[in-house]
């Protein structure tokens, strides 16, 4: 059992680091230096907004492993049904907060004049997608939670392919430099 949930989810934390290591090469070939520093700003901002999907993701996966485990599965889906509209609460108050004052949190973790423009181009995108994000973030949790780690570890690989296709597509094919990796 501990192989069965321990392997999808190193196998899914393994890509998820890819994915943040394949986004810096296509941003260092295809926009530049100052790009990936930008990307380095901004990244504490994606900690936050990922903290507080995994807040919600892991404390609502242990209450529907009770509820389950207990054969008290309409309870389960109730947790499910407002740990997502918690999520997407969140996750919008996240996105307003951030686009608001994106500059000045930019500014707060230490963006430069030169690393500024780059950090919010690519972070403008990361914050406003952030609902999308933190769904995944915290309904992977339950996904996993329910008996389904192999789905949960599809999911992130699923996200992890379709961000190494797309990143080379949108920076040199599209021309859309450090906006194009945000998006993609």
């Amino acid at each position: 059992l501990l192989l069965k949930f321990s392997i999808p989810a190193i196998i899914g934390m393994i890509v998820n680091a890819l994915y943040n290591m394949v986004d810096r090469i296509f941003i260092g070939r295809g926009v530049g230096s100052l790009a990936i520093s930008g990307i380095a700003v901004g990244y504490p901002l994606s900690i936050i907004n990922m903290a507080f999907g995994m807040l919600i993701g892991i404390g609502s996966s242990t209450m529907v492993s009770i509820k389950l485990g207990e054969k008290r599965k309409d309870e389960a889906e109730r947790i499910l049904g407002n740990a997502l509209v918690l999520d997407v609460l969140i996750s919008c108050l996240i996105s307003i907060f951030g686009l608001l004052f994106l500059d000045k949190i930019l500014n707060l973790f230490g963006a430069s004049h030169d690393t500024l423009p780059y950090a919010r181009n690519y972070m403008k995108y990361i914050i406003g997608g952030a609902v999308l994000q933190n769904i995944g973030f915290g309904i992977n949790n339950i996904i996993r939670a329910e008996g389904n780690p192999k789905i949960a570890m599809a999911t992130m690989l699923i996200g992890a392919l379709v961000n190494t296709v797309l990143d080379p597509i949108f920076i040199f094919v599209f021309k859309m430099g450090i906006e194009g990796a945000a998006i993609a």
